[in-house]
């Protein structure tokens, strides 16, 4: 085999990886998301799953996160403080939760399959939940 067909075959199989790694990788968060093992995450399931997110992200206890404590989850802190006192309390975050849920479901049947976390939207959504 020539060294352009090397290249050409090597390129090749780098991209069909790339593509078959977010299929795997929403299938595998869905099944840690999923835990009546339906196939699919309710809004529900997510805010169960956001709700362990927040406590997890909350490490002083008070009951809300700053904006140092929300950077790795929230990426507009701005609108998920829509009270302005500077941090963001469990409430706010179930609220950016159910938004980003809503965003992630465009069927609108209410559940989130492996190919709706696979979309940016549904990516956001994890950041929120896992």
């Amino acid at each position: 085999m020539s060294f352009k067909n090397t290249a050409a075959a090597s390129l090749l199989a780098l991209c069909v990886g790339a593509f078959a790694f977010p299929a795997f990788s929403a299938t595998a968060n869905l099944k840690a998301l999923d835990p009546d093992n339906d196939g699919t995450v309710s809004l529900a399931e997510a805010q169960a799953a956001g709700h362990k997110k927040f406590l997890s992200l909350d490490p002083d206890k008070d009951g809300t996160l700053d904006a140092k404590e929300a950077s790795t989850a929230v990426h507009d802190f701005a609108a998920a403080d829509p009270d302005k006192d500077g941090t963001v309390d469990a409430k706010e975050y179930a609220a950016e939760i159910e938004a980003a849920f809503k965003k992630a479901d465009p069927d609108k049947d209410g559940t989130l399959d492996a190919a709706e976390f696979a979309t940016p939207a549904g990516q956001k959504l994890l950041n929120l939940i896992q």
